[in-house]
């Protein structure tokens, strides 16, 4: 296995600071017996530096952005940069309306 770089992209070390906050919120003990490891073997997922330099929650971070993913919390909602847009557009176009402005602060 070739060594990577031991500096995680901006994008790698949010989602790993976004799995480590989760993990010391919950329960960890409940965490490890719901994914079928010991606790102290999540606890060494956070901690043990492998052959490539990365503890297996840094690999596991920097694979979801080399494959273009991100971890969110649970409670966001997904909107594609398209739908975003549309909804933009709307906006501006809507508060331009003075018929549109009085029914919304009526």
């Amino acid at each position: 296995m070739s060594k990577v770089s031991n500096e995680l992209p901006a994008s790698a070390s949010n989602n790993e600071s976004l799995i480590l906050q989760a993990l010391n919120t919950s329960n960890q003990r409940n965490v490890a017996e719901m994914v079928g490891v010991d606790a102290s073997t999540l606890s060494r997922m956070k901690s043990d530096k492998k052959n490539n330099g990365l503890t297996e929650i840094e690999f596991i971070s920097f694979l979801l952005t080399a494959i273009g993913l991100k971890v969110v919390p649970e409670s966001d909602v997904y909107c594609s940069p398209e739908i975003a847009e549309a909804t933009r557009v709307m906006l501006a176009r809507a508060f331009t309306s003075p018929e549109y402005m009085r029914i919304l602060f009526k």
